[in-house]
């Protein structure tokens, strides 16, 4: 028989029209899923009992993602596989269970999100040629919204591009930005400044979140 645990983590996907779903809206469709899913879960004590399920962090509205995570707390041990079947019956069109394993980091490890930016047109050499300029610049300003109000932030170092690709019809960037304290970095911000200094549209960007990563930049599971 396999193994058992009494906590599980999952990875999801949300793509297609889930995208267009906010994170308060996600998080309430995948309580009602594990609710449906039969999985015992485990909920607090006290007058207003609350499901022990955890979510990493919220993504962007507009943004697709293969890497969602949230973990799960369990009443009593279940097997990864039978929790995953179980679940994945009960999530919506859009939303898929990619990965259900033993969490390995605590939550406060997750440090970094790493993005794929496709950016269409009909020139990418041009593009890339572009993204390269406004690297170079001193400074890229704008105007960030926090919890003290609107504040001016330098993006440029901020923004870690790991990978560049030129394909036909578009300019693919990879991008790893910081999460939570001291600074998180919306790749919309980003987006926004570049498609602006190059005079391009930023109305077909396509972002998708891959993964969610610790301090130390390695896979956060």
């Amino acid at each position: 028989m396999s193994e058992k645990f009494e906590k599980l983590r999952f990875r999801v996907a949300k793509t297609r029209r889930a995208k267009y779903i906010s994170h308060l809206d996600f998080v309430r469709c995948v309580q009602r899923a594990i609710r449906r899913s039969g999985l015992p879960v485990h909920y607090t004590n006290g007058f207003h009992p609350h499901m022990e399920a955890v979510f990493a962090t919220a993504l962007p509205l507009g943004m697709e993602s293969i890497g969602e995570v949230l973990e799960i707390r369990f009443a009593e041990p279940v097997e990864p596989e039978a929790a995953r079947t179980c679940l994945q019956a009960s999530l919506p069109e859009g939303m898929k269970l990619l990965q259900v394993y033993q969490p390995v980091h605590k939550m406060g490890e997750l440090a970094y999100v790493r993005y794929r930016v496709t950016i269409p047109s009909e020139q990418p050499e041009q593009l890339f040629e572009q993204w390269h300029a406004f690297l170079q610049q001193p400074e890229v300003l704008v105007e960030k919204k926090s919890k003290r109000g609107m504040r001016t932030v330098d993006l440029l170092p901020q923004i870690d591009c790991q990978a560049e690709q030129v394909i036909a019809g578009a300019l693919v960037l990879e991008w790893m930005l910081s999460v939570g304290q001291p600074e998180s970095v919306n790749p919309n911000l980003i987006v926004t400044a570049f498609t602006s200094f190059a005079g391009v549209s930023a109305e077909q960007v396509q972002i998708c979140r891959t993964q969610l990563c610790t301090a130390e930049r390695t896979e956060f599971l």
